[in-house]
């Protein structure tokens, strides 16, 4: 490894529980779990940099961070970055209110996530708006302008549960599979990215990729 990699510059989502997320004590969640132990075996030194949803891509890119340490692995995110290994699997799923309609007329989700492609191929036949986050997809659907949210299954329960408790229903399924993983921009070091790939897909995927599993989880109402 060369001397600049002794110190790596971390990218994460700061909200993104319960993956990623900027808490009292700094990074944490289980993506950031699964590579603070990856780092610490490689002896690497890291600086953790928190950031929205819309900031990743463009601090990756822009050569503020050196890697994100989970995103969600898409086609078109695959054409403008290069991924490591998935080390966790979770899913996008439609949330609606307990007491709302079980209608997807008119569909939002986050405007920097990877389900606004996958929303429209997956429901043709509805209006899908991409909106400033989940918190905003949420509140358009508990204020009724629209019918459901597409939202990443477990992160979507947990600020639903936060910001809108006892509102959302648990999604019963996905209706589509995401895989995250870290993400480098496409001039990086090959030998540093493939040698935190060996090691985060031993402690990561293998140890965590199916705790979650997709909506069936224990979160599960």
């Amino acid at each position: 490894m060369h001397e600049q990699e002794h110190r790596v510059r971390v990218g994460y989502q700061e909200d993104f529980s319960p993956f990623a997320a900027l808490g009292a004590s700094g990074p944490e969640g289980l993506a950031v779990e699964i590579l603070f132990s990856a780092f610490e075996q490689l002896g690497v030194k890291t600086v953790w940099t928190p950031l929205s949803l819309e900031q990743q891509i463009p601090a990756l890119l822009q050569n503020s961070v050196d890697v994100l340490a989970c995103l969600g692995v898409t086609e078109e995110r695959k054409s403008r970055l290069v991924f490591g290994e998935p080390i966790i699997l979770t899913g996008g799923a439609l949330f609606r209110l307990i007491e709302g309609p079980d209608t997807d007329d008119s569909i939002v989700t986050p405007a920097g996530g990877p389900l606004v492609v996958a929303a429209r191929e997956s429901f043709p036949n509805s209006s899908v708006v991409d909106v400033d986050g989940y918190p905003e997809a949420l509140r358009l659907v508990s204020q009724g302008p629209a019918d459901a949210a597409a939202l990443n299954v477990h992160v979507g329960h947990h600020i639903a549960e936060r910001e809108f408790p006892q509102e959302f229903g648990h999604p019963d399924s996905v209706f589509k599979e995401i895989f995250l993983a870290p993400a480098w921009p496409p001039k990086h070091d090959n030998d540093f990215r493939e040698a935190l790939n060996d090691v985060v897909t031993v402690e990561g995927f293998s140890k965590f990729g199916t705790q979650l599993g997709t909506a069936q989880g224990d979160d599960k109402r």
